[in-house]
């Protein structure tokens, strides 16, 4: 086989790889592993193939800042190993969680500056979302879903093929805006069908009864698509208004509004304490952290109250500067705000289709952020996996602008 021969092997089945993963991931925690290495061998099979685009993408200038973030952040969280009392969780958590997302981030990078890769990819989440709600309103009629089996919750809150409410509307919250910007891009049945699609997702995110997930989508949709005076803007004025009316007749249900709304409410009395065994955490190591992975290890020396066993801090930011300290939680940030500096340079240069694109990632991607202050996002399999990887296509469509590659459309 030629090395040419073997750079289009090794292309298609990275490609291939992505359109899996964005298939199967609301369904499988199996198929990340399984995907990412598929991706990671069809990238090895492009460098031994000469693939010249795969070789050269990140070592562009635009690029450089945002791979030394990554660099720095992993150089940090494996500093903070070496006080960890955990070494064997922190270990594990490094190389088989923020190592391995954000290598899928880098991989995907590469990916998403392929010309239509990120545009099919969008198609295929369509078919897969439109699955995940079929799933969810199969709870609501038949009391189980029909693909994963799952009752529908003690609390009469949807899950589709996830375990509780909050996972399916943090999916839904950060794919939505995606099909949103990619359906004004289409033309005729196909443009229905993803509209379809959207209306039931907006009511599937109504029955999660959410209120996080539903602010934090709130807060990216006018913070991003709002503003923009384009056609996205009537779409998103529209969608958000279905989401109020829908969440607002969920709230409504006997004795839901009182339940979700009170300072109170379970939820929120559990996330206090969390938080303050977090801020515990915090004090003790300030710089550097007890070690990445280990605040479920910690946990209950810091614990103050609320249900005393292992926990995760439902805020990634806190979790993030109790294991690695100060100086991880800022790497972080840093490596975030370097990729939103990307996405909107991105936006700002290209009047093209990928500009809707770019504007759909964007709303779904910070909304993601947000939420994560108040949940487990960054720390859930499943869910990071989406992030990192919608991060890795919004950053690869605007590379792929920046460079001048882009099939101009009037917007």
């Amino acid at each position: 086989m030629t090395s040419s021969m073997l750079g289009r092997v090794g292309r298609s089945i990275q490609e291939g790889s992505l359109y899996v993963l964005l298939f199967l991931l609301p369904f499988s925690i199996s198929a990340v592993e399984i995907t990412f290495g598929t991706m990671l061998f069809g990238w090895l099979l492009c460098q031994w193939g000469a693939c010249a685009e795969t070789g050269l993408l990140w070592r562009r200038p635009t690029l450089r800042p945002l791979a030394w973030a990554v660099v720095v952040f992993l150089g940090v969280c494996a500093l903070s190993i070496v006080g960890s009392r955990y070494r064997t969780e922190s270990l594990h958590g490094f190389v088989g969680k923020w190592l391995e997302y954000l290598i899928f981030f880098m991989l995907v990078v590469d990916l998403g500056a392929r010309p239509g890769v990120v545009a099919r990819a969008a198609a295929v989440m369509a078919v897969s979302a439109l699955l995940v709600v079929g799933e969810g309103f199969s709870q609501e009629v038949l009391g189980r879903g029909l693909l994963r089996g799952y009752p529908l919750m003690v609390y009469g809150r949807m899950t589709g093929p996830y375990k509780n409410p909050i996972d399916l509307a943090t999916y839904l919250m950060v794919t939505s805006p995606f099909l949103l910007t990619y359906a004004v891009t289409q033309r005729a049945w196909w443009r229905r069908f993803v509209w379809g699609v959207l209306v039931l997702m907006i009511a599937a995110l109504g029955r999660t009864v959410a209120l996080g997930a539903w602010i934090s989508l709130g807060i990216a949709v006018f913070l991003v698509l709002i503003p923009r005076r384009t056609a996205v803007r009537r779409y998103a004025l529209f969608l958000t208004a279905l989401a109020v009316l829908a969440g607002g007749w969920c709230l409504h249900r006997p004795g839901m509004t009182r339940t979700v709304l009170t300072p109170s409410d379970i939820g929120t009395t559990d996330r206090v304490v969390m938080w303050q065994a977090a801020g515990g955490m915090i004090k003790d190591r300030p710089l550097l952290g007890h070690g990445i992975n280990t605040f479920m290890a910690n946990y209950l020396t810091y614990w103050v109250g609320g249900e005393r066993q292992p926990r995760y801090a439902h805020n990634c930011y806190l979790q993030m500067a109790a294991e690695t300290g100060a100086l991880g939680l800022v790497a972080f940030l840093a490596l975030l705000w370097g990729m939103g500096v990307q996405v909107r340079r991105g936006v700002r240069t290209t009047t093209s289709r990928e500009r809707f694109l770019l504007l759909g990632l964007a709303t779904g991607l910070l909304a993601f952020v947000i939420h994560a202050a108040v949940d487990t996002d960054f720390y859930s399999l499943r869910q990071a996996a989406l992030f990192w990887v919608l991060a890795g296509c919004a950053v690869g469509v605007s590379d792929h602008v920046l460079h001048g590659r882009s099939e101009d459309m009037p917007a």
